[in-house]
């Protein structure tokens, strides 16, 4: 066995030591093929003297010399380490945003409060425009196809009622939603992490 296949065996068995220990015997073995040399001797030669590479880890791992991880405890270890460096960034997240979260949901709510009220306006004109649409419809002499005789006026009284549900359904949407709206505005009145009145 020459230098390199030396060598390689050692490093293959010392696969699962740290680092800088496998260098370091390396390093020896390394300097003794060297020396090996200087006398005179071949590569074979040297390596035969050393002995076994596998006797060499074995002696070395008797006596305790080499620190040994293997993979899946080297896999634990990182992910340990992962796990509290993960944990760590997460409290330290944690801790910048906790404090901005009452003030999130205040504005949060006072946002939801003004968007009901805004969604009742929307709607009740919606409906008062969709009546007068229909009133305006209906009392006039309206024929569907030419040469069809036009469509019977309605009574004042359907009209009015019409007029009447319309105008009814309207504002009930639109108190509906505003006393929604004052709920919330309410509700966040009486948290305690509200500062001062509420802005309508």
């Amino acid at each position: 066995m020459n230098e390199t296949e030396f060598l390689d065996l050692l490093r293959y068995y010392f696969r699962n030591a740290k680092t800088e220990e496998v260098n370091e015997i390396l390093s020896d073995y390394e300097s003794h093929f060297e020396e090996g040399k200087k006398r005179g001797l071949s590569e074979e030669e040297i390596a035969k003297e050393l002995g076994s590479p596998r006797d060499i880890y074995d002696s070395y791992q008797s006596e305790g010399v080499v620190d040994e991880k293997t993979k899946s405890a080297q896999v634990k270890e990182t992910a340990r380490m992962l796990a509290k460096d993960t944990a760590a960034e997460a409290g330290k997240a944690w801790s910048q945003v906790s404090p901005k979260l009452p003030e999130a949901a205040e504005t949060t709510v006072r946002i939801s409060a003004r968007l009901l009220t805004a969604a009742g306006i929307i709607i009740s004109v919606v409906i008062l425009a969709a009546t007068a649409l229909v009133i305006a419809l209906l009392t006039m002499n309206f024929a569907p196809f030419h040469g069809v005789p036009p469509l019977p006026r309605f009574s004042p009284l359907t009209v009015a009622s019409i007029t009447g549900f319309g105008i009814f359904t309207a504002l009930s949407v639109y108190f509906i939603t505003e006393e929604g709206s004052r709920a919330i505005r309410g509700a966040l009145d009486k948290s305690p992490n509200t500062k001062g009145g509420v802005d309508s």
